[in-house]
């Protein structure tokens, strides 16, 4: 009997051949951070709970010319922006010193930036030269399938407040926002 197009699990070649799926859980961040403040920059791995704004194949806008009444369009010479705002959300702990380690890490480095107890402002190659975002997927196995090495990262936007709220006894997390000059990735 031939093979037909109807919804059958032989005729799926993933099925049959036990394609695993690109699960949305399998990955890892590794955080980077200015070698000036870097020390302890390890433990920013497990506190990680999500990252967004991955996407850097971005495209470019189209021009438009007419002619009459008809229009043809063209890709402009490059795209808008070449860089990219990654947002990760981090879980806060309290260690045994009952330092909030995360938060005091991340605020340092914003303070590379910008200090608003001093009004001292910093260079790039202080809080951005030797920064990096390193984001790898894998399988089940533990196979890498992926890699992304995002450089040259800025701390973007106000670092979040820490409010409270009596009817609120969810755990702490800190959603903060990063912009990166290159990236280079590696692709099965």
């Amino acid at each position: 009997m031939a093979q037909s197009g109807l919804p059958h699990y032989k005729n799926s070649k993933a099925a049959m051949k036990n394609y695993e799926p690109f699960y949305k859980n399998l990955f890892e961040v590794k955080i980077l951070p200015p070698s000036s403040i870097r020390t302890g920059s390890e433990v920013l791995l497990e506190h990680v709970v999500s990252i967004t704004g991955l996407n850097q194949d971005k495209g470019v806008a189209v021009e438009q010319q007419a002619y009459k009444f008809a229009k043809r369009s063209y890709a402009k010479s490059g795209p808008d922006d070449t860089t990219l705002d990654i947002t990760i959300k981090f879980n806060l702990n309290l260690n045994d010193n009952n330092e909030l380690y995360v938060y005091k890490l991340l605020r340092n480095w914003w303070r590379l930036v910008y200090n608003p107890l001093t009004g001292e402002q910093g260079l790039k190659k202080d809080y951005s030269g030797d920064s990096a975002i390193i984001v790898t997927n894998y399988n089940r196995k533990g196979d890498i399938f992926w890699q992304r090495t995002f450089h040259a990262i800025t701390p973007i936007e106000d670092l979040p407040a820490l409010d409270g709220d009596y009817a609120d006894g969810a755990f702490q997390e800190l959603e903060v926002k990063f912009k990166a000059d290159w990236w280079e990735e590696t692709i099965v």
